[in-house]
């Protein structure tokens, strides 16, 4: 089991997004805004319109370790390829900080034996099935430093036509040491209006639903606790959004119930409660 991860400090947002061919009215540049349902939408799904390119810039080195496409229209043959690069163009293989190959945006999303013999989807995938929208998620082993993150999308028999997103997340992840505590918790929110008439009869009034995690961590080192805690606290607060993984080894019909693009309910207080301990605490709502 990986300890949690949260992909916070998105590189990819403080880049230039361009390539391809994107439609006029859903730009590329849609990627980089908290509301995954405004999407960049390809003008066709050849992979010479689908891929695109972020320019970190030259101001300071950006180390990348978490990579996710958010609510995406992939079909499920898709596949994605992610380059890091210090050219421009991507033709020099020798200044390739991290080649990915290409990769399924899909995996398995049935729990097996959750649905009755002969309704299971013979490749475990039910595009349904994905809470929170879909999630094409990468994460290396290690960081890599490069000026360009190439993303290539593979989709040409997509049935819509084009390929489309509405987030790109890439830039730094954060593991604790220590793992968070036994007894973190998920649930769904459901903020429908419920109510009854005067004669009993039960109206409703439906909202979406949406996730909401907490967790603890009572084992902090002081440079996690003053270094990184503090940091999100600081930098993402409650209108930042960030990407959260319980497990990023689980089996994929459990990991992406268990991932959430979110934000913070609040912050919470930094705590030393032993000797070069450090404790922190978030609960976070899904962003949808």
């Amino acid at each position: 089991m990986a300890n949690v991860t949260l992909l916070w400090d998105k590189a990819s947002d403080r880049g230039t997004l361009s390539g391809g061919s994107w439609v006029s009215g859903l730009p590329l540049n849609s990627l980089q805004t908290p509301d995954v349902q405004a999407v960049a939408r390809s003008t066709s799904a050849s992979t010479a319109h689908t891929r695109f390119v972020v320019d970190l810039g030259t101001v300071k080195p950006e180390a990348v370790s978490g990579f996710a496409l958010l609510n995406h229209n992939g079909s499920t043959a898709s596949k994605w390829r992610i380059v890091v690069t210090d050219d421009a163009s991507d033709t020099n293989p020798a200044l390739r900080k991290l080649d990915t190959g290409l990769m399924n945006m899909w995996v398995e999303t049935v729990v097996f034996g959750s649905a009755p013999w002969g309704s299971f989807p013979w490749d475990g995938i039910d595009q349904s099935r994905y809470p929170g929208g879909t999630i094409a998620l990468y994460f290396a082993p290690s960081y890599v430093i490069g000026r360009y993150i190439w993303i290539y999308i593979e989709d040409a028999a997509n049935a819509a036509g084009y390929f489309q997103a509405g987030r790109f997340l890439a830039g730094q992840t954060w593991a604790p040491a220590e793992n968070a505590a036994y007894g973190a918790s998920i649930r769904y929110i459901d903020p429908s209006e419920v109510r009854r008439t005067r004669g009993g009869a039960r109206l409703t009034s439906p909202r979406p639903r949406y996730r909401q995690f907490s967790l603890s961590f009572p084992g902090l080192t002081q440079a996690e606790a003053l270094g990184t805690a503090f940091e999100i606290d600081r930098q993402i607060g409650k209108t930042g959004d960030f990407l959260l993984v319980m497990d990023p080894e689980e089996d994929g019909v459990y990991r992406f119930r268990r991932t959430i693009y979110a934000a913070l309910s609040d912050t919470s207080p930094i705590a030393i409660p032993n000797f070069e301990e450090w404790s922190w605490s978030i609960t976070a709502e899904e962003l949808i």
